[in-house]
């Protein structure tokens, strides 16, 4: 039994599990480069071209994840954007809104025409459409 049930399903490589995906709404039509999902996550860029307002969607601090995602877009630590979004704070811009699960952000990207989130991409489905693959 155990045998048929790994045969039916879906393998994920490993490579797969590393990868991340960002995601934004299925009807939301964009491509974007590393450099502006970092403006948008460093909330420099803060508008689609329609002039909807952008929401940018992160996992918890501590998740792995948003760490991996950090270092590879924003190119920094946890530590160093701690700093920089304290010294926003006083100009009235606040971080990405926080969400507790990959799946929360899929949930939500699904959802909202307007989000952008980020998640492995073993995790996407056909709720979203992935506009950037990180290796």
């Amino acid at each position: 039994m155990m045998l048929a049930l790994s045969i039916l399903a879906p393998s994920r490589s490993a490579g797969e599990e590393n990868r991340i995906a960002v995601i934004v709404h299925l009807e939301r039509r964009v491509e974007l480069s590393v450099e502006e999902v970092a403006s948008i996550y460093l909330r420099r860029k803060r508008f689609w071209n329609d002039g909807s307002i952008i929401v940018p969607l992160n996992l918890p601090s501590q998740a792995s994840l948003r760490a991996r995602f950090s270092e590879r877009v924003i190119k920094q630590t946890e530590t160093r954007l701690a700093e920089y979004w304290n010294r926003l704070y006083f100009d009235g811009i606040l971080p990405p809104a926080t969400l507790a699960s990959t799946k929360a952000v899929r949930r939500y990207v699904a959802a909202d025409a307007n989000a952008i989130g980020y998640l492995p991409l073993s995790e996407v489905d056909g709720s979203v459409r992935v506009v950037l693959h990180l290796d």
